[in-house]
């Protein structure tokens, strides 16, 4: 009967229609979201990548760079390398690709940053209304990439050239951040693609494809960790307290 009445009076369809085209949009954003290599190595759901301010962060720079893979370009996600004293140190995003490594350390923050490249620890303002603000500290990311780099040398070698970039949200303003060095990138998820472009450019030497493929399959298996192996690197960073 209510499908007869929908024929009869196909103007009642229009709240209906209207109702599901969200529900639509998300299938079909799901449907893409499975499809790219964020999800196929993390397993992460869609609904928890964008509820995670962290997974968020880094399925955007994936997201703005996933074109890369149309030339040779292959992407892993929450690499656990080993450093020497038996802990692990975690690369958020890593791009493999002709001109090298691009390892990425993703800062999904808000409100003001301030910090320099040679500070131990830089500093976020967060307005809490009425004039007032609050202040947190972080670890410098450059100082934190910089060893993430060091590490993955010792892993793959040290020929291999890499390139630090520290990507911050775009809900966040660097407001007084000094990079002195030509060798640190600093960008926000809406320009990240332009500033690897520009690094692409700059750089000189190749690494031939077997090289990717062979660097790709080195350092995969370190992105399929236990829980156990997520649990234990959780509670060393939570040792390591900012003074």
């Amino acid at each position: 009967m209510l499908l007869q009445l929908l024929i009869n009076n196909p103007i009642l369809l229009t709240p209906l229609v209207i109702a599901t085209i969200p529900l639509v949009i998300n299938i079909y954003k799901i449907k893409q979201y499975k499809k790219g290599a964020y999800y196929k190595i993390t397993k992460n759901y869609y609904s928890s990548v964008m509820r995670d301010k962290g997974m968020h962060g880094e399925y955007l720079i994936y997201k703005y760079l996933s074109y890369f893979e149309n030339f040779g370009g292959k992407f892993l996600f929450n690499i656990l390398v080993p450093k020497r004293n038996g802990e692990t140190a975690e690369i958020d995003v890593l791009l493999i690709c002709a001109k090298g490594l691009f390892v990425f350390e993703c800062k999904n923050y808000s409100g003001w940053i301030f910090g320099h490249e040679a500070q131990k620890n830089w500093v976020q303002i967060l307005p809490t209304g009425r004039k007032r603000s609050h202040k947190e500290y972080f670890y410098n990311p450059i100082m934190q990439n910089a060893a993430h780099i060091k590490h993955l040398k010792t892993l793959i070698g040290q020929n291999i050239p890499m390139h630090s970039v520290i990507v911050f949200s775009d809900r966040c303003t660097l407001r007084d951040v000094t990079i002195k060095s030509s060798d640190i990138n600093v960008a926000h998820h809406y320009n990240i693609a332009s500033v690897i472009t520009h690094i692409l450019y700059q750089t000189k030497t190749d690494i031939t494809e077997p090289e990717i493929n062979s660097i790709y399959s080195k350092l995969y298996p370190y992105t399929q960790h236990s829980y156990q192996e997520r649990e234990e690197h959780i509670r060393n960073i939570n040792n390591q307290q900012i003074p």
